[in-house]
Protein backbone atom coordinates (compact mmCIF):
# COMPACT_ATOMS: atom_id res chain seq x y z
CA UNK A 1 0.00 0.00 0.00
CA UNK A 2 1.17 3.33 -0.73
CA UNK A 3 2.50 5.51 1.91
CA UNK A 4 2.42 9.31 2.36
CA UNK A 5 4.60 11.38 4.50
CA UNK A 6 4.19 14.83 6.03
CA UNK A 7 5.63 17.27 3.96
CA UNK A 8 8.13 19.48 4.43
CA UNK A 9 8.03 22.62 5.70
CA UNK A 10 9.12 24.53 2.82
CA UNK A 11 6.24 22.05 1.11
CA UNK A 12 3.98 24.28 -1.27
CA UNK A 13 0.45 23.28 -2.34
CA UNK A 14 -0.43 23.74 -5.80
CA UNK A 15 -4.13 24.37 -6.54
CA UNK A 16 -5.07 23.38 -10.22
CA UNK A 17 -7.94 24.35 -11.58
CA UNK A 18 -9.25 22.41 -14.34
CA UNK A 19 -11.96 23.86 -16.75
CA UNK A 20 -15.01 22.06 -18.06
CA UNK A 21 -16.49 21.15 -21.34
CA UNK A 22 -15.74 24.00 -23.96
CA UNK A 23 -13.19 25.01 -21.41
CA UNK A 24 -10.02 27.02 -21.38
CA UNK A 25 -7.92 29.40 -19.12
CA UNK A 26 -8.55 32.15 -20.96
CA UNK A 27 -10.12 33.51 -24.54
CA UNK A 28 -8.54 36.96 -25.11
CA UNK A 29 -9.17 38.89 -21.43
CA UNK A 30 -12.55 36.45 -21.04
CA UNK A 31 -11.42 34.05 -18.01
CA UNK A 32 -13.08 30.92 -17.05
CA UNK A 33 -12.48 30.64 -13.95
CA UNK A 34 -13.23 34.34 -13.25
CA UNK A 35 -12.46 36.83 -10.11
CA UNK A 36 -10.95 33.64 -8.51
CA UNK A 37 -7.26 34.80 -8.26
CA UNK A 38 -7.99 38.04 -6.33
CA UNK A 39 -10.14 35.57 -4.08
CA UNK A 40 -7.15 33.37 -3.67
CA UNK A 41 -4.90 36.15 -2.53
CA UNK A 42 -7.68 37.59 -0.35
CA UNK A 43 -8.10 33.58 1.23
CA UNK A 44 -4.42 33.82 1.86
CA UNK A 45 -3.93 36.91 3.84
CA UNK A 46 -6.05 35.23 6.61
CA UNK A 47 -3.89 32.31 6.35
CA UNK A 48 -1.02 30.45 7.13
CA UNK A 49 -0.62 28.17 3.94
CA UNK A 50 2.35 28.22 1.59
CA UNK A 51 0.22 27.75 -1.63
CA UNK A 52 0.36 28.75 -5.86
CA UNK A 53 -2.48 28.86 -7.67
CA UNK A 54 -2.64 27.01 -11.41
CA UNK A 55 -5.24 27.42 -14.21
CA UNK A 56 -5.08 24.38 -16.66
CA UNK A 57 -5.73 25.07 -20.09
CA UNK A 58 -7.47 22.01 -21.45
CA UNK A 59 -8.74 21.15 -25.09
CA UNK A 60 -12.64 22.66 -25.52
CA UNK A 61 -14.31 19.36 -26.36
CA UNK A 62 -12.00 16.58 -27.08
CA UNK A 63 -13.17 13.00 -24.93
CA UNK A 64 -12.55 12.94 -21.46
CA UNK A 65 -9.47 10.34 -22.12
CA UNK A 66 -7.86 13.00 -24.22
CA UNK A 67 -8.26 15.57 -21.62
CA UNK A 68 -6.91 13.38 -18.95
CA UNK A 69 -4.01 12.54 -21.15
CA UNK A 70 -2.83 16.12 -21.73
CA UNK A 71 -3.84 16.50 -17.62
CA UNK A 72 -1.32 13.59 -16.76
CA UNK A 73 0.81 15.23 -19.01
CA UNK A 74 0.74 18.99 -17.85
CA UNK A 75 1.59 17.37 -14.25
CA UNK A 76 4.07 15.42 -15.26
CA UNK A 77 5.77 18.08 -16.97
CA UNK A 78 5.77 20.39 -14.01
CA UNK A 79 7.16 17.81 -11.67
CA UNK A 80 9.92 16.67 -14.52
CA UNK A 81 10.62 20.72 -14.53
CA UNK A 82 11.08 20.94 -10.95
CA UNK A 83 8.23 23.49 -10.81
CA UNK A 84 6.29 20.58 -8.10
CA UNK A 85 8.90 19.71 -5.78
CA UNK A 86 8.51 16.25 -4.31
CA UNK A 87 7.86 17.76 -0.78
CA UNK A 88 4.82 20.05 -2.46
CA UNK A 89 1.51 18.92 -2.55
CA UNK A 90 -1.36 18.70 -5.52
CA UNK A 91 -4.89 19.69 -4.58
CA UNK A 92 -6.83 19.60 -8.29
CA UNK A 93 -10.43 21.17 -8.78
CA UNK A 94 -12.22 20.73 -11.64
CA UNK A 95 -15.46 21.73 -12.68
CA UNK A 96 -18.28 19.97 -14.89
CA UNK A 97 -16.35 17.92 -17.29
CA UNK A 98 -13.13 18.60 -15.70
CA UNK A 99 -14.18 16.68 -12.93
CA UNK A 100 -14.29 13.39 -14.88
CA UNK A 101 -10.85 14.51 -16.59
CA UNK A 102 -9.55 14.35 -13.05
CA UNK A 103 -10.96 10.89 -12.36
CA UNK A 104 -10.00 9.86 -15.74
CA UNK A 105 -6.30 10.25 -14.86
CA UNK A 106 -6.40 9.23 -11.44
CA UNK A 107 -7.69 5.89 -12.62
CA UNK A 108 -4.71 5.56 -15.40
CA UNK A 109 -2.44 6.77 -13.08
CA UNK A 110 -3.51 4.18 -10.43
CA UNK A 111 -3.72 1.05 -12.87
CA UNK A 112 -0.12 2.15 -13.99
CA UNK A 113 1.09 2.33 -10.81
CA UNK A 114 0.24 -0.88 -9.59
CA UNK A 115 1.27 -2.85 -13.19
CA UNK A 116 4.99 -0.80 -11.60
CA UNK A 117 4.84 0.64 -15.60
CA UNK A 118 7.27 2.68 -17.00
CA UNK A 119 7.89 6.21 -15.95
CA UNK A 120 5.84 8.68 -17.69
CA UNK A 121 8.41 10.82 -19.87
CA UNK A 122 8.29 14.66 -20.83
CA UNK A 123 11.21 16.78 -22.80
CA UNK A 124 13.75 14.60 -24.69
CA UNK A 125 14.38 11.93 -26.82
CA UNK A 126 13.89 8.04 -25.85
CA UNK A 127 17.57 8.78 -24.27
CA UNK A 128 17.28 11.51 -22.48
CA UNK A 129 13.76 12.70 -21.17
CA UNK A 130 12.57 13.11 -17.94
CA UNK A 131 10.09 11.13 -16.14
CA UNK A 132 8.21 10.88 -13.14
CA UNK A 133 7.07 8.10 -11.91
CA UNK A 134 3.01 7.04 -11.76
CA UNK A 135 3.02 6.06 -8.13
CA UNK A 136 5.29 9.35 -7.49
CA UNK A 137 2.51 11.56 -9.09
CA UNK A 138 -0.34 9.96 -6.93
CA UNK A 139 1.62 10.52 -4.12
CA UNK A 140 1.66 14.07 -4.84
CA UNK A 141 -2.15 14.42 -5.33
CA UNK A 142 -4.06 14.76 -1.79
CA UNK A 143 -6.81 16.34 -2.86
CA UNK A 144 -10.06 16.76 -5.26
CA UNK A 145 -12.65 19.03 -5.38
CA UNK A 146 -15.36 18.74 -7.38
CA UNK A 147 -17.69 21.63 -8.65
CA UNK A 148 -20.85 21.12 -10.29
CA UNK A 149 -19.54 17.71 -11.85
CA UNK A 150 -21.62 15.27 -14.01
CA UNK A 151 -20.71 12.27 -12.20
CA UNK A 152 -23.54 9.99 -14.20
CA UNK A 153 -24.01 12.05 -16.94
CA UNK A 154 -26.74 14.80 -17.70
CA UNK A 155 -29.30 14.78 -20.09
CA UNK A 156 -28.17 17.91 -21.78
CA UNK A 157 -25.10 15.63 -23.67
CA UNK A 158 -28.03 13.32 -25.11
CA UNK A 159 -30.17 16.33 -25.88
CA UNK A 160 -27.04 17.74 -28.30
CA UNK A 161 -26.22 14.51 -29.52
CA UNK A 162 -29.36 13.79 -30.85
CA UNK A 163 -29.44 17.49 -33.00
CA UNK A 164 -25.81 16.90 -34.28
CA UNK A 165 -26.84 19.03 -37.52
CA UNK A 166 -28.15 21.84 -35.16
CA UNK A 167 -24.32 21.79 -33.12
CA UNK A 168 -22.94 21.72 -36.80
CA UNK A 169 -24.72 24.68 -37.75
CA UNK A 170 -23.94 26.98 -34.81
CA UNK A 171 -20.15 25.85 -34.92
CA UNK A 172 -20.22 26.80 -38.42
CA UNK A 173 -21.99 30.11 -37.74
CA UNK A 174 -19.78 31.23 -34.86
CA UNK A 175 -16.73 30.19 -37.43
CA UNK A 176 -17.83 32.64 -39.82
CA UNK A 177 -19.01 35.20 -37.58
CA UNK A 178 -15.23 34.96 -36.01
CA UNK A 179 -13.83 35.69 -39.77
CA UNK A 180 -16.61 38.34 -40.49
CA UNK A 181 -14.46 40.38 -37.72
CA UNK A 182 -11.77 41.77 -39.77
CA UNK A 183 -14.13 43.39 -42.29
CA UNK A 184 -14.92 47.25 -42.15
CA UNK A 185 -14.99 48.98 -39.10
CA UNK A 186 -18.91 49.79 -39.97
CA UNK A 187 -19.33 46.44 -40.38
CA UNK A 188 -18.63 45.57 -36.93
CA UNK A 189 -20.62 48.62 -35.54
CA UNK A 190 -23.80 47.19 -37.16
CA UNK A 191 -22.97 43.40 -35.64
CA UNK A 192 -22.03 45.37 -32.19
CA UNK A 193 -25.39 46.92 -32.32
CA UNK A 194 -27.06 43.81 -33.16
CA UNK A 195 -25.50 41.69 -29.85
CA UNK A 196 -26.69 44.68 -28.01
CA UNK A 197 -29.99 44.41 -29.25
CA UNK A 198 -30.62 40.61 -29.25
CA UNK A 199 -29.19 40.76 -25.58
CA UNK A 200 -31.31 43.22 -24.41
CA UNK A 201 -34.47 41.98 -26.19
CA UNK A 202 -33.40 38.49 -24.18
CA UNK A 203 -32.25 39.27 -21.30
CA UNK A 204 -29.50 37.04 -22.45
CA UNK A 205 -25.41 37.79 -21.52
CA UNK A 206 -24.37 35.32 -23.51
CA UNK A 207 -24.97 37.61 -26.38
CA UNK A 208 -22.88 39.90 -25.11
CA UNK A 209 -19.92 37.49 -24.86
CA UNK A 210 -20.11 36.77 -27.95
CA UNK A 211 -19.79 40.16 -29.04
CA UNK A 212 -17.02 41.06 -26.67
CA UNK A 213 -15.39 37.70 -27.80
CA UNK A 214 -15.73 39.08 -31.55
CA UNK A 215 -14.57 42.43 -31.02
CA UNK A 216 -12.10 41.95 -29.26
CA UNK A 217 -9.79 40.27 -32.09
CA UNK A 218 -10.49 43.49 -34.05
CA UNK A 219 -6.80 44.84 -34.96
CA UNK A 220 -7.92 47.66 -37.09
CA UNK A 221 -10.10 49.53 -34.06
CA UNK A 222 -6.79 49.80 -32.46
CA UNK A 223 -4.42 50.56 -35.08
CA UNK A 224 -1.55 52.88 -33.72
CA UNK A 225 -1.14 50.99 -30.08
CA UNK A 226 1.38 48.05 -30.86
CA UNK A 227 0.55 46.77 -27.55
CA UNK A 228 -2.78 46.53 -28.52
CA UNK A 229 -2.46 45.32 -31.69
CA UNK A 230 -0.79 42.60 -30.61
CA UNK A 231 -3.24 41.36 -27.52
CA UNK A 232 -6.05 41.63 -30.31
CA UNK A 233 -4.33 39.65 -32.78
CA UNK A 234 -3.53 36.80 -29.98
CA UNK A 235 -7.25 36.83 -28.85
CA UNK A 236 -8.29 36.20 -32.36
CA UNK A 237 -5.96 33.15 -32.77
CA UNK A 238 -7.17 31.94 -29.34
CA UNK A 239 -10.18 32.19 -30.39
CA UNK A 240 -9.79 30.54 -33.79
CA UNK A 241 -7.97 27.51 -32.19
CA UNK A 242 -10.51 27.19 -29.64
CA UNK A 243 -13.43 27.24 -32.47
CA UNK A 244 -11.24 25.24 -34.71
CA UNK A 245 -11.01 22.15 -31.93
CA UNK A 246 -15.01 22.38 -31.39
CA UNK A 247 -15.57 21.99 -35.14
CA UNK A 248 -13.01 18.70 -35.33
CA UNK A 249 -13.31 17.01 -32.16
CA UNK A 250 -16.48 17.03 -29.99
CA UNK A 251 -16.02 13.51 -28.07
CA UNK A 252 -16.74 15.02 -24.81
CA UNK A 253 -20.80 14.57 -25.46
CA UNK A 254 -20.46 11.00 -25.87
CA UNK A 255 -18.77 10.87 -22.29
CA UNK A 256 -21.39 13.00 -20.92
CA UNK A 257 -24.28 11.56 -22.05
CA UNK A 258 -26.60 10.11 -19.28
CA UNK A 259 -27.22 6.88 -21.43
CA UNK A 260 -24.11 4.91 -20.50
CA UNK A 261 -24.57 2.89 -23.12
CA UNK A 262 -23.31 5.44 -25.43
CA UNK A 263 -19.54 5.58 -24.04
CA UNK A 264 -18.38 2.81 -21.50
CA UNK A 265 -15.00 4.13 -20.92
CA UNK A 266 -16.45 7.57 -19.43
CA UNK A 267 -15.97 7.46 -15.91
CA UNK A 268 -19.71 8.71 -16.06
CA UNK A 269 -20.68 5.49 -17.04
CA UNK A 270 -18.91 3.18 -14.93
CA UNK A 271 -20.75 0.81 -13.04
CA UNK A 272 -20.89 0.45 -9.13
CA UNK A 273 -18.23 -2.14 -9.11
CA UNK A 274 -16.16 0.25 -10.71
CA UNK A 275 -16.94 3.09 -8.71
CA UNK A 276 -16.34 1.43 -5.54
CA UNK A 277 -12.70 0.45 -7.41
CA UNK A 278 -12.00 4.33 -7.45
CA UNK A 279 -13.31 5.02 -3.93
CA UNK A 280 -10.60 2.27 -2.64
CA UNK A 281 -7.39 3.90 -5.09
CA UNK A 282 -8.52 7.03 -3.67
CA UNK A 283 -7.88 5.59 0.01
CA UNK A 284 -4.87 3.82 -0.63
CA UNK A 285 -2.92 7.01 -2.20
CA UNK A 286 -4.70 8.98 0.67
CA UNK A 287 -6.63 11.48 -1.69
CA UNK A 288 -9.17 13.31 0.27
CA UNK A 289 -12.34 14.27 -1.96
CA UNK A 290 -15.07 17.09 -1.85
CA UNK A 291 -17.96 17.87 -4.04
CA UNK A 292 -19.88 20.51 -4.64
CA UNK A 293 -23.64 20.58 -6.39
CA UNK A 294 -25.24 23.38 -7.85
CA UNK A 295 -28.87 23.93 -8.14
CA UNK A 296 -30.75 26.39 -10.41
CA UNK A 297 -34.11 28.06 -10.00
CA UNK A 298 -36.63 25.63 -10.92
CA UNK A 299 -38.41 27.79 -13.46
CA UNK A 300 -41.23 25.10 -14.63
CA UNK A 301 -44.30 23.86 -12.69
CA UNK A 302 -43.15 19.73 -12.60
CA UNK A 303 -44.05 17.99 -9.80
CA UNK A 304 -42.36 16.21 -6.92
CA UNK A 305 -41.77 12.87 -8.44
CA UNK A 306 -43.06 13.44 -12.03
CA UNK A 307 -41.29 11.97 -15.00
CA UNK A 308 -40.33 15.35 -17.34
CA UNK A 309 -40.68 13.98 -21.11
CA UNK A 310 -37.66 14.99 -22.89
CA UNK A 311 -37.60 18.55 -24.85
CA UNK A 312 -38.93 17.64 -28.73
CA UNK A 313 -38.63 20.23 -31.07
CA UNK A 314 -41.60 18.66 -32.88
CA UNK A 315 -43.66 19.09 -30.00
CA UNK A 316 -44.97 22.53 -28.83
CA UNK A 317 -45.55 20.56 -25.31
CA UNK A 318 -42.09 20.25 -24.41
CA UNK A 319 -41.08 23.18 -25.48
CA UNK A 320 -38.89 25.36 -23.09
CA UNK A 321 -41.94 27.77 -23.23
CA UNK A 322 -43.91 25.57 -22.34
CA UNK A 323 -45.12 24.97 -18.36
CA UNK A 324 -43.09 28.01 -17.62
CA UNK A 325 -43.82 28.75 -13.87
CA UNK A 326 -45.78 32.48 -13.07
CA UNK A 327 -43.47 35.07 -13.00
CA UNK A 328 -40.41 32.62 -14.57
CA UNK A 329 -40.32 34.62 -18.14
CA UNK A 330 -39.71 38.12 -16.49
CA UNK A 331 -36.96 36.20 -13.92
CA UNK A 332 -35.22 33.71 -15.86
CA UNK A 333 -33.52 34.29 -19.54
CA UNK A 334 -33.95 32.39 -23.09
CA UNK A 335 -30.53 30.31 -22.91
CA UNK A 336 -31.52 29.29 -19.18
CA UNK A 337 -35.05 28.11 -19.84
CA UNK A 338 -33.34 26.22 -22.63
CA UNK A 339 -30.61 24.63 -21.26
CA UNK A 340 -33.01 23.70 -18.22
CA UNK A 341 -35.19 22.07 -20.06
CA UNK A 342 -32.63 19.73 -21.90
CA UNK A 343 -31.67 18.75 -18.43
CA UNK A 344 -34.64 18.56 -17.14
CA UNK A 345 -36.20 15.35 -19.28
CA UNK A 346 -34.19 12.70 -20.73
CA UNK A 347 -32.76 8.86 -20.10
CA UNK A 348 -30.94 10.29 -16.79
CA UNK A 349 -32.40 8.39 -13.39
CA UNK A 350 -32.07 8.78 -9.93
CA UNK A 351 -29.76 6.92 -7.80
CA UNK A 352 -29.50 6.23 -4.20
CA UNK A 353 -28.13 9.47 -3.96
CA UNK A 354 -30.80 12.13 -3.91
CA UNK A 355 -30.31 14.37 -0.82
CA UNK A 356 -27.40 16.71 0.02
CA UNK A 357 -26.59 19.29 2.58
CA UNK A 358 -27.27 22.97 1.80
CA UNK A 359 -24.12 24.42 1.68
CA UNK A 360 -23.35 26.58 4.99
CA UNK A 361 -26.07 25.51 6.75
CA UNK A 362 -27.21 21.74 8.27
CA UNK A 363 -30.45 21.81 6.15
CA UNK A 364 -30.94 18.75 4.20
CA UNK A 365 -32.76 18.88 0.73
CA UNK A 366 -33.55 16.41 -1.66
CA UNK A 367 -33.41 16.65 -5.21
CA UNK A 368 -35.51 15.40 -8.14
CA UNK A 369 -34.29 14.02 -11.23
CA UNK A 370 -35.52 16.97 -13.49
CA UNK A 371 -33.40 19.42 -10.76
CA UNK A 372 -30.67 20.77 -12.63
CA UNK A 373 -28.16 23.77 -13.03
CA UNK A 374 -28.96 24.18 -16.52
CA UNK A 375 -26.29 22.21 -17.45
CA UNK A 376 -25.81 19.56 -15.74
CA UNK A 377 -28.66 17.48 -13.51
CA UNK A 378 -28.15 18.38 -9.89
CA UNK A 379 -28.54 14.33 -8.55
CA UNK A 380 -25.87 13.50 -11.19
CA UNK A 381 -23.65 15.67 -9.01
CA UNK A 382 -23.94 14.10 -5.78
CA UNK A 383 -21.41 11.32 -5.96
CA UNK A 384 -18.92 10.29 -4.53
CA UNK A 385 -20.07 12.47 -1.43
CA UNK A 386 -23.93 11.68 -1.60
CA UNK A 387 -25.18 13.13 1.64
CA UNK A 388 -22.14 15.38 2.59
CA UNK A 389 -21.56 17.45 -0.99
CA UNK A 390 -22.29 20.79 -0.21
CA UNK A 391 -26.21 21.86 -2.07
CA UNK A 392 -25.58 25.30 -3.78
CA UNK A 393 -28.27 27.41 -5.05
CA UNK A 394 -26.81 28.74 -8.18
CA UNK A 395 -26.64 27.96 -12.15
CA UNK A 396 -23.83 26.14 -14.02
CA UNK A 397 -21.78 29.64 -14.66
CA UNK A 398 -22.18 31.36 -10.83
CA UNK A 399 -19.72 28.57 -9.35
CA UNK A 400 -17.36 29.82 -11.15
CA UNK A 401 -17.40 33.35 -11.20
CA UNK A 402 -19.88 34.35 -14.55
CA UNK A 403 -23.06 35.29 -12.25
CA UNK A 404 -23.23 39.31 -13.08
CA UNK A 405 -22.42 41.47 -15.57
CA UNK A 406 -19.33 42.97 -14.70
CA UNK A 407 -17.22 45.51 -16.50
CA UNK A 408 -13.44 44.90 -17.78
CA UNK A 409 -11.19 46.20 -15.48
CA UNK A 410 -9.18 48.59 -18.60
CA UNK A 411 -11.52 50.26 -21.09
CA UNK A 412 -10.32 48.55 -24.43
CA UNK A 413 -12.08 46.22 -27.21
CA UNK A 414 -13.58 44.43 -24.98
CA UNK A 415 -16.13 45.81 -22.31
CA UNK A 416 -17.20 43.33 -19.82
CA UNK A 417 -15.11 40.96 -17.89
CA UNK A 418 -18.40 38.47 -16.46
CA UNK A 419 -21.34 37.56 -17.49
CA UNK A 420 -23.95 36.38 -16.05
CA UNK A 421 -24.16 33.37 -18.52
CA UNK A 422 -27.76 31.52 -17.53
CA UNK A 423 -29.75 34.24 -15.87
CA UNK A 424 -31.39 31.97 -13.30
CA UNK A 425 -32.34 34.08 -10.76
CA UNK A 426 -30.75 31.42 -8.29
CA UNK A 427 -30.11 34.27 -5.72
CA UNK A 428 -26.64 33.25 -6.10
CA UNK A 429 -24.66 36.70 -4.68
CA UNK A 430 -20.95 38.11 -4.50
CA UNK A 431 -21.46 36.77 -0.94
CA UNK A 432 -21.95 33.00 -1.83
CA UNK A 433 -19.00 33.13 -4.26
CA UNK A 434 -16.15 34.07 -1.84
CA UNK A 435 -18.10 31.87 0.92
CA UNK A 436 -18.06 28.94 -1.67
CA UNK A 437 -14.08 29.33 -2.95
CA UNK A 438 -12.68 30.48 0.61
CA UNK A 439 -14.46 26.88 1.64
CA UNK A 440 -12.49 25.15 -1.25
CA UNK A 441 -9.33 26.92 -0.97
CA UNK A 442 -9.48 26.10 3.18
CA UNK A 443 -9.69 22.14 1.82
CA UNK A 444 -7.17 22.04 -0.89
CA UNK A 445 -4.46 24.04 0.78
CA UNK A 446 -5.30 23.64 5.04
CA UNK A 447 -1.54 23.83 6.27
CA UNK A 448 1.19 25.34 5.99
CA UNK A 449 3.21 28.71 5.35
CA UNK A 450 3.58 31.74 3.68
CA UNK A 451 1.84 32.34 0.03
CA UNK A 452 3.02 32.70 -3.20
CA UNK A 453 0.65 32.63 -5.93
CA UNK A 454 1.06 31.56 -9.88
CA UNK A 455 -0.67 31.65 -13.08
CA UNK A 456 0.43 28.83 -15.33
Amino acid sequence: MPSKTCPAPSGRIHVVLVPGFAGFDALGQLEYYAGVTPLFREWQETCATRAVLHYFDNLPTAGVATRAARLRSWLTKRCARGEIQPQDEIALVGHSTGGLDIRRALIELDVEATRGEARLRVDGDKKTALGVAPGKLLELIRRVVFLSVPQRGTNIADWVRGHELLRRVAVRQLRTFVGAAALATAVNDLEEHAADFIAGASRADLFLAVRDAVGEIDAGAVKGDAEATADANDAASDLRLWLAHIASDFGAIDDLCADCAIAPTSPAHVGDEDRERERRAWERWKIETRSYATLGTRPYDFGAGEPVPPWEIVRTSTSPWARVAGGMRERTDGVYLCGYRACAGGPFRLREERAATVFGSSERRTVEAYDNDGIVNTASMLWPDAEATRLVEGDHGDIVGHFRLGEAPEPGLRKYHTYDLLRSSSGFTEQTFRDVWRDVFAFCAPAGVGAETEAA
